[in-house]
C-alpha cells in the first residue's frame, strides 16, 4: 500500500470511528471525476442550544445538497467541554466529515494540546485524493509563551513542513491540488482592522506574519494548487496571488449566532453560511451558499436604503457584494441615469468595525430626485469578467419637508 493511500485510508477509519460516515470510502467515490464538497467552518458549537439548534438545520440543509463530503476546517470549539455536542451534531451528516483543527480546538495548558481533536478525528494535519484531486489539511496551531500565557502562533512547525515537502513531491504535475486551513495564510484582515503585528500590535486573534505567509505561499505557488480554503475570520475574502485562490470563507455561525433565532451575518455582514465547491472533469470552481433563517436569493445587497433618504448632494449609496473578490470594480445607477463609477468603500461597519472586504460606495448629488419610488441597479464585474447585478427599490422624500423639519 503506498503512502497517500495509507493516509486516505487512515482519515477514513477516524471517520467511521466517530460514527461520522454513512457512506463507505470505495473504489467508486475515490475514482468519481465529478463532484462536489462541502467547505464549513467556526461553528462554535460552545454557544449552547441555539448553536446546537441552528447548526444542525445546516447540516440538514447540506445533506439536501448531497456533497461526496464535508470539510470542517475548525473553530468547532471542542472547549470547553463543547466536543460532545459537536459530535452528536455531525453524526446527522449522511456522508464522510474531514476536520482540521481551528485555534479554539487547542488545550492551550494540556502536554498534549491535540489529544482531544485527535481522539476525535485523527490527525491534525492529513492529505488524501478523491476524485482526480489532492487534498491537503494543515494544521497552523503553534501553542507558545508570550509573559506566561499560552496562545496561539500561526506557523508551520519544522516537522510538518518537512511532512508537507514529502507529500508534494508525490503528487503528480498534473493533478489539482485543494489545501485547507484554518487561520489564513493570504488576507487583508489585519490590515483593514487597522494594522500592525501579531500579537504586540493585534491582540485580537492569532494571525501569520507577513514573512512565514510569504515563505508558505512561495512553496504552494511551485506546485498545481488551485485553491486555499481558509477560515477563522468569519468573512468572505477572495485574493489570487501566485495563480492560487485563496478563499477565506464566512463562518458557519455568523458572528458567533449573536443575532439569536433571527438573521444571522458574519462580520462582513454577509449571510452565515457555507461553501460547496465543485470538481467537474478536474476544473474546480466554488460557491457561497447562505444558510437556513439566513437564506437569501440574492449575490449581494444595497446597505441604507430601507427607509427613504433624504435629497443631498453628497448622498452615499453602498452596495455589499458578498463573495466578490478582490480586484472587482463596481457601477451603479439610479433610474434610466448614466452608470457611474464606485469606489472600495474604505468605511469601518459591522459587528467588529473594521473596514469590510466586498463593499463599494458611491456618493452623488441626489437632490433632484423626485419624491416617491426610484430604481438603484448595480453591476459588478469580477477578476474573471463575471458580472454580478443586482436591483432595488428606494423611496426620496421632498427636500422642502426634509427642510421644514
Amino acid at each position: 500500500m503506498n503512502r497517500r493511500k495509507f493516509l486516505s485510508l487512515s482519515a477514513m477509519t477516524y471517520l467511521t470511528a466517530v460514527g461520522n460516515t454513512s457512506i463507505a470510502a470505495g473504489s467508486n467515490l475515490r475514482d468519481a471525476r465529478d463532484f462536489d464538497i462541502a467547505f464549513i467552518t467556526d461553528v462554535h458549537i460552545e454557544k449552547g442550544e441555539l448553536a446546537v439548534s441552528k447548526f444542525k438545520r445546516t447540516i440538514s440543509e447540506i445533506n439536501a445538497l448531497k456533497p461526496a463530503f464535508v470539510w470542517d476546517m475548525g473553530d468547532m470549539s471542542l472547549y470547553p467541554n463543547s466536543s460532545k455536542a459537536y459530535l452528536d451534531c455531525v453524526k446527522q451528516f449522511q456522508m464522510p466529515l474531514h476536520a482540521c483543527p481551528g485555534n479554539h480546538d487547542i488545550a492551550l495548558y494540556d502536554a498534549n494540546p491535540r489529544k482531544l481533536f485527535n481522539d476525535c478525528f485523527g490527525p491534525a494535519f492529513y492529505s488524501f485524493d478523491f476524485g482526480g484531486v489532492h487534498f491537503i489539511a494543515l494544521d497552523v496551531n503553534i501553542v507558545v509563551d508570550r509573559q506566561g500565557k499560552n496562545t496561539i502562533d500561526a506557523c508551520l512547525d519544522p516537522r510538518q513542513i518537512a511532512w508537507l515537502k514529502a507529500d508534494l513531491e508525490a503528487v503528480p504535475d498534473q493533478m489539482p491540488i485543494i489545501c485547507g486551513v484554518h487561520i489564513p495564510i493570504v488576507s487583508t484582515y489585519i490590515q483593514r482592522r487597522g494594522g500592525g503585528t501579531f500579537p504586540e500590535d493585534f491582540p485580537i486573534a492569532p494571525q501569520f506574519n507577513e514573512s512565514r505567509a510569504g515563505a508558505l505561499v512561495d512553496l504552494l505557488s511551485s506546485y498545481n494548487f488551485k485553491l486555499v480554503l481558509q477560515g477563522h475570520a468569519h468573512e468572505n475574502e477572495r485574493i489570487t496571488v501566485k495563480g492560487i485562490e485563496f478563499v477565506t470563507s464566512i463562518s458557519v455561525c455568523g458572528c458567533w449566532w449573536r443575532s439569536g433565532e433571527g438573521f444571522e451575518r458574519g462580520v462582513d455582514n454577509v449571510p452565515r453560511g457555507y461553501r460547496i465547491i465543485e470538481v467537474r472533469g478536474g476544473r474546480i470552481s466554488h460557491r457561497y451558499v447562505s444558510s437556513c433563517e439566513s437564506k437569501v436569493n440574492r449575490r449581494g445587497e444595497f446597505e441604507g436604503l430601507d427607509d427613504p433618504i433624504m435629497p443631498s448632494k453628497n448622498t452615499a449609496i453602498i452596495f455589499n457584494c458578498y463573495d466578490a473578490p478582490n480586484g472587482s470594480t463596481a457601477e451603479v445607477r439610479i433610474d434610466s441615469g448614466p452608470w457611474m463609477q464606485m469606489q472600495k468603500y474604505t468605511g469601518k461597519g459591522g459587528y467588529v468595525k473594521m473596514q469590510m472586504p466586498h463593499h463599494f460606495i458611491l456618493r452623488t448629488d441626489t437632490t433632484k430626485l423626485a419624491p416617491g419610488e426610484h430604481q438603484v441597479t448595480v453591476r459588478v464585474t469580477l477578476p474573471d469578467d463575471t458580472i454580478v447585478k443586482e436591483t432595488t427599490r428606494f423611496f426620496a422624500t421632498s427636500l422642502s419637508l426634509n427642510l421644514s423639519r
